[in-house]
């Protein structure tokens, strides 16, 4: 799904009638806190509500805002960039203006909200796919430098059948930067996947650890590996 934007209200998902809040959430100005999440580069607000909260002009760059609640807050002028939104709930927000470059959208729930004159590169949209409509002319987003990262990768429970053999061990994951994924066992590749999404994959049920990773993949070649270790044990 393309983000849309024509100079009018712009939903991800349906029109609707913007009619920003400004009650619960309060003001974020730099360095304040908001409902206890730092208003400030990096933050880390998984899940956190900043329904209301004017944000205008804030810096919230690479910060982790995912499933967030973003029901009627201002982010007009805002910094996004590398910011991960995956999940996060965006109804009659103003991301007017806003710099989303290589955001992560994936998974989120985008409606009523504007996003005329907000910068378009790299930011993977709703369904994982990516928006590079508003690159700057001199960008070039498959060049070696943008490295595809790995943004989540969450496990499952590990469980073996009664006799011996391999076991089922589900795993979902996000990407920023990157075109596919590379799920592996014990560093040899059991699935080539796109670079958002969840599947189950078979670790053998032998008593021992076992290292599940997977690699984010982008026209440039291979970029960030995450690991975890999992034993039947």
């Amino acid at each position: 799904m393309k983000l849309d934007r024509r100079p009018a209200v712009v939903t991800l998902v349906a029109a609707a009638t913007i009619a920003l809040a400004t009650g619960c959430g309060g003001s974020g100005g730099p360095g304040s806190s908001v409902n206890g999440c730092q208003i400030q580069a990096n933050t880390s607000c998984p899940g956190g509500d900043l329904s209301g909260a004017d944000l205008a002009g804030a810096d919230l760059s690479g910060a982790d805002l995912s499933k967030a609640k973003l029901e009627g807050t201002n982010l007009s002028g805002a910094d996004l960039t590398e910011a991960t939104l995956t999940e996060a709930l965006i109804v009659d927000a103003d991301l007017s203006d806003a710099d989303l470059t290589k955001a992560n959208l994936t998974g989120a729930t985008i409606t009523g909200t504007y996003l005329d004159g907000a910068t378009l590169c790299g930011t993977v949209r709703t369904n994982g796919t990516t928006d590079d409509s508003s690159c700057p002319a001199s960008t070039d987003t498959t060049s070696p430098e943008v490295e595809a990262k790995v943004a989540t990768f969450v496990l499952g429970d590990f469980t073996c059948p009664e006799d011996s053999g391999d076991g089922s061990l589900p795993v979902s994951w996000t990407t920023q930067n990157a075109t596919a994924a590379e799920l592996g066992v014990d560093g040899e590749t059991v699935s080539d996947t796109g670079p958002s999404g969840s599947e189950e994959i078979h670790v053998p049920c032998d008593g021992e650890s076992h290292d599940v990773s997977i690699t984010a993949l982008s026209d440039a070649g291979a970029g960030e590996t995450e690991s975890h270790e999992v034993s039947s044990r």
